[in-house]
């Protein structure tokens, strides 16, 4: 079996709704069961990891650079191994995804063909959904980086 390594990027991406703190979550269309998760995806040649998961939230969201601020010192990493393909063509993929934390304004989302739908969870929401410890650990820190935090904190 061939080994290979991956680095993605994604977003935890929040706004304030109301009383109460919510993150963005897609349905993956790509996966055979539901997956709940952040917008993510392949870091490009050339592009630094903040670039792609910025990139890859207007792609799936779209969610544009101009509409985002991202959070000063939050960079988690998930790591995980999973199998692709069949017969001699069956590789193990390594995946390194890097999360960035950004806070939004806009609610309205445009989910792309890789999306089967799109939720603005509350952290409670978010945790029941997610159903991989990795991400809920990336969803853990960031809420609890944001604690206090009612949008003063974010850098432009």
């Amino acid at each position: 079996m061939k080994r290979e390594s991956q680095t993605a990027a994604g977003v935890v991406l929040f706004r304030n709704g109301g009383e109460q703190r919510r993150y963005l979550l897609m349905r993956s269309a790509l996966t055979r069961r539901p997956i709940w998760e952040f917008p993510k995806g392949g870091v490009e040649p050339g592009e630094t990891e903040a670039q792609a998961a910025v990139r890859e939230l207007w792609e799936e969201a779209g969610i544009g650079e101009s509409q985002i601020s991202l959070f000063d010192g939050y960079r988690e990493e998930e790591r995980y191994v999973f199998t692709q393909g069949r017969g001699e063509e069956r590789s193990l993929i390594v995946k390194k995804v890097v999360y960035f934390l950004a806070q939004t304004e806009e609610e309205r989302v445009v989910i792309s063909r890789e999306a089967e739908e799109y939720r603005w969870a509350t952290y409670d929401e978010a945790m029941r959904l997610i159903r991989f410890p990795g991400k809920r650990y990336v969803l853990e820190v960031a809420e609890a980086l944001l604690g206090g935090v009612t949008g003063e904190g974010v850098n432009g």
